[in-house]
Formats: C-alpha cells, structure tokens, sequence
C-alpha cells in the first residue's frame, strides 16, 4: 500500500486546478474580445491567429505526458518537478499572448501566436504532471474518484470567481495605467502568478509521495520506453473508447460554452440574463463537482460517468423543447450544467483508472503519457466547435449584426439546435459509446492494483 492520503491532500489538491483555471478564462472569455476589440487587430488576422494557434495546440497536445514519462525523474520527483519549475516561465510567455507590440500588424500578430503557443507548451506539462499526480497519490478507485472530484470543484470554483472579477480587472487596470492593452497583459500576468502559487502549494502537500530521482529506487526503470507508452494506447481498450466518449463530452461543453450569447440575443432577447446565466451555471457545476466523489463511491466511477452522460443528454433534449419558456429553460439547462460538473470529475477519474489498466498490461508505468491524452480529446473538439456553430446558424439566415428583434423563428430554433439540442444528441452518443464499449470494472481494478503491488514486491526483494 501506498503512503495514506493526508488531510491537506484530500482538501487542497485541487487548487492547482483554481489556479490554473483562473489563468485559462482570461483566454476563454476574454482573448477574442481583446483581439478585435483592445488590440483592434482586423478580423482576417483575428481568424488566422485563431486557426495557427489553436491547430498547434492540437498536434502538440498527445507530446506532454510523453514527454514527462519519457525523460528521467528530476529530484523532486517525475510529476512533482515540473510544477515547480515550468510555472514561472509561464507568466513571463502568457502576457506575451496580450500584447500588440509595434505598428506592422504582422509582427505583432506573430508575436501573440509566439506567447500563446510557447505558454501552452509550458503550462500543459505541469498540467499533466498535476493530474497525473491521481494514479501516483491514491490506493484505491475511490480515493482516485476523491481526488478528481477536488479537481473539478475547485475547477468550478475558479469559474465562479472569474466571471465577476476576470473582466473588471482588466478594466480597472487598464484605466491605472491609461493603457487598456496593457491592462489585459497584466491581468494575464496576474492570473498566471495565481496559478504558480497554487501549483507550488500542491507541490508542498504532496512531498514524500512521489518517488525522487535521487536514491537506487528512483533511478530503476525510471524512464518509460517509447514502445510502452505506445502499447499503453493500442493495447487499451477501455482508453480509446474513453478517448472518443471525452471526446463527444467535451463537445457539449465547448458547443454550449459558445453557443450561450447567442440564445440570450436572439431568443431570450435579454442580455441581462447572460450574467446571471453564468453564475448560476457556474454555481450548478461546482454542486455537481462536489457531489461527484460520493456518487462514485456508491455507484462506482464508470456508471456515474454513464449515468451523468444520459441524464446531461436528457436534460438538454428536454430544453430544446422548452426553449422559449425562459423560466423552464434555466431550470433545466441548469440541471445538464450539475451533470457538466459531475462529469468534468469522473471522466477524470475514469483516465487514471485506464492508466492502472496500462501498467497492469505492458508492465511499465506510463501514467502520465496516458493522463496526458485527455488534452487530446480536449484540444480536437475545440478546433471542431468551430464548424457546427456557423453552419447551423447559416443555414437558418444568420445575419451578423442583424436586430435581434428581427430574429425569425427559424433563426431562434437554430440557436436552440446549437446551444442545447445538438450538445445533447453528442452526450447521447458520448453516454452509449461508454456503456457498450468501456467494460473496465471497480473489481478488475482492484485485482489489477493488487497484482502490480506483488511484482514491485517481488522485484524489490530480488534488487535487495
């Protein structure tokens, strides 16, 4: 068995995420909107700038575990090193990526893509080494399902926090320096310091769980093959079919994410409804967060990930058809956003499970190259988002700046398609995708566990 978990682990080992999270939604929320409307780049460059970054993003996205498993532990440990070291240089690169430096649109252009492509480079490492952290801190599926649920809570949280606090402070430091630039690359800045000091306080609580690279035991087998980090996917089952149902998940969340502004425009017809929309949102997946470790308990991981992937597709089906009913459409769009919370924890959870599954088969312990494989999922339905939204809203007329009081009936049904309806078909596919084809078990786990156990046993009383 592996050292207990502490108090302070299994309370703050999500703070990270907060960190992390609070730096990621000056991009989500805010990075589009500075493009054209602070930095006032033309929206041709705006969409190259979005194409380069974001397919860059993509392809890299599979190299981070791979690149932790792959080269020897540091002395703070495989995962633990890189959240020391990676962070800082983060906040310098990431305010780069706020910037329009110089007269030549181009340049400057280059020099935003150059800050968002090298900062993502760095902050995903430590991002991997953090989640990857799961399979090395828990013993059992439960404290595995305990910790993605800290994640995910203080992944809400953060969201929470940002959307009254993100865009005022880039107002209000904009106005101190008489530079509203500026004050954008400062609140990236700020919001990246956030995240390392966060990073560092995990680092601190987990000391002592993570072997070092220093001492014999360490040193053995201390790197991962390209072969076993290979075998780890072709040779698992349950990832690859937990790869294309995170996938679809992950399309639901990004589909709705962009989607929402057009619903309270054009349908709702009420854009003061959007703030409060985000908020309660925000509020109805941090309860679905934190619900999420004791449902996996009593109902293990795998079925509540199925269970929240059926009830999210139900509960999104249903708005379309409640969809100008504005009372009846908050209600149960935000129940799909309780099971959003419930699932951004478990299918977490669900990666560090296949990550014992790929030990228990190939022998070697690439748990970070397989945790890392949820940016993969992640990174490719961003870039799809992208398609579904304008096609659907042109092929109903969609006119860019039109009067929304305007809006035909055949426009606010699209937009009812897109923010709920299609999210919901994706869940509906995502959820019968890990029914029929994730068959890894709470019981095969445990066996599967307990057998690595008895080989480190075993070849430590042969090494000593």
């Amino acid at each position: 068995m592996k050292k207990p978990l502490s108090r302070a682990i299994k309370t703050l080992y999500g703070i990270g995420d907060f960190g992390f999270s609070m730096m990621t939604s000056v991009e989500l929320y805010l990075f589009v909107f500075f493009l054209t409307n602070v930095a006032k780049f033309s929206l041709p460059m705006v969409a190259l700038i979005g194409t380069v970054t974001s397919v860059v993003d993509a392809v890299l996205s599979p190299f981070y575990g791979a690149i932790i498993s792959a080269t020897k532990p540091m002395k703070w440990g495989r995962n633990r090193s890189w959240m020391l070291i990676a962070p800082p240089l983060v906040v310098l690169l990431y305010m780069f990526q706020y910037t329009r430096i110089g007269p030549n649109e181009t340049i400057a252009a280059i020099i935003v893509c150059a800050g968002f492509i090298l900062s993502h480079i760095v902050w995903n490492i430590p991002w991997v080494a953090n989640v990857s952290l799961i399979p090395v801190l828990a013993n059992t599926p439960e404290e595995r399902a305990l910790l993605a649920s800290r994640r995910a809570t203080y992944t809400a949280l953060a969201g929470v926090v940002f959307s009254y606090t993100g865009p005022p402070l880039a107002e209000y430091l904009g106005k101190v320096t008489n530079n509203q630039i500026l004050g954008y690359t400062l609140l990236a800045g700020i919001m990246a310091f956030l995240m390392m000091i966060c990073y560092w306080t995990v680092f601190k609580i987990t000391e002592g769980y993570e072997p070092t690279g220093q001492g014999q035991s360490a040193s053995k087998g201390s790197t991962v093959s390209i072969k076993a980090m290979i075998n780890s996917l072709v040779q698992n089952p349950p990832l690859i079919v937990l790869l294309i149902s995170d996938f679809l998940r992950y399309m639901v969340n990004f589909i709705m994410t962009a989607a929402a502004a057009y619903y309270f425009t054009y349908v709702a017809q009420n854009m003061a409804l959007y703030p409060t929309y985000l908020l309660l949102g925000g509020i109805a997946q941090l309860i679905g967060a934190h619900i999420s470790g004791n449902l996996s308990k009593s109902l293990t991981t795998r079925n509540t990930s199925i269970i929240g992937l059926f009830g999210l597709a139900l509960a999104l089906i249903i708005s379309k058809y409640v969809g100008m009913n504005i009372l009846m459409f908050f209600v149960f769009v935000l129940i799909a956003r309780i099971f959003l919370g419930i699932l951004t924890s478990v299918m977490v959870s669900l990666y560090s499970d296949v990550s014992i599954y790929a030990q228990w088969k190939t022998g070697e312990d690439a748990s970070p190259f397989v945790m890392g494989l949820m940016n993969l999922s992640l990174k490719t339905a961003i870039i799809s988002r992208g398609t579904i939204i304008p096609f659907v809203l042109s092929a109903a007329g969609f006119i860019p700046g039109a009067d929304p009081a305007t809006a035909t009936l055949a426009l606010k049904t699209a937009v009812i398609n897109v923010f709920v309806f299609i999210p919901g078909i994706f869940a509906l596919v995502s959820a019968a995708v890990l029914a029929f084809g994730y068959k890894l078990t709470r019981e095969k786990l445990i066996e599967m566990q307990n057998e690595i156990n008895q080989r480190k046993a075993e070849a430590e009383g042969v090494t000593g």
